[in-house]
């Protein structure tokens, strides 16, 4: 059996190009999908994006809007292939999300 184990205190935080956000890649798949932490500060806003592949979001602490849905603590999203929303923090805010596939900026 080949179990991956990502300890938390073993996690790598990288800053992001985007003010306020910071994330921590727990595994990459074959198709170019990551399961990742992503950590934001009050008001940072990660821009409008499209998914290649399903998408999963669990709200660890903190609320935030993603694509104008507010959630909380506890709640998880569900993302379709091709569905576009932004990340706004509203606290500062810690997320976990897995993807399929990449995903893209839409600009």
């Amino acid at each position: 059996m080949d179990i991956l184990v990502n300890r938390e205190e073993d996690r790598d935080w990288i800053l992001t190009d985007f003010m306020g956000i910071e994330r921590s890649v727990l595994r990459r798949n074959e198709n170019g999908g990551r399961t990742f932490m992503m950590r934001m500060k009050k008001g940072a806003h990660y821009p409008q994006h499209k998914y290649q592949g399903n998408a999963e979001f669990m709200i660890m602490n903190g609320q935030v809007l993603i694509g104008g849905v507010e959630v909380s603590k506890g709640d998880y999203l569900f993302t379709r292939m091709g569905e576009e929303h932004d990340i706004i923090a509203l606290t500062d805010v810690e997320l976990f999300i897995s993807t399929e596939q990449a995903i893209t900026l839409v600009t």
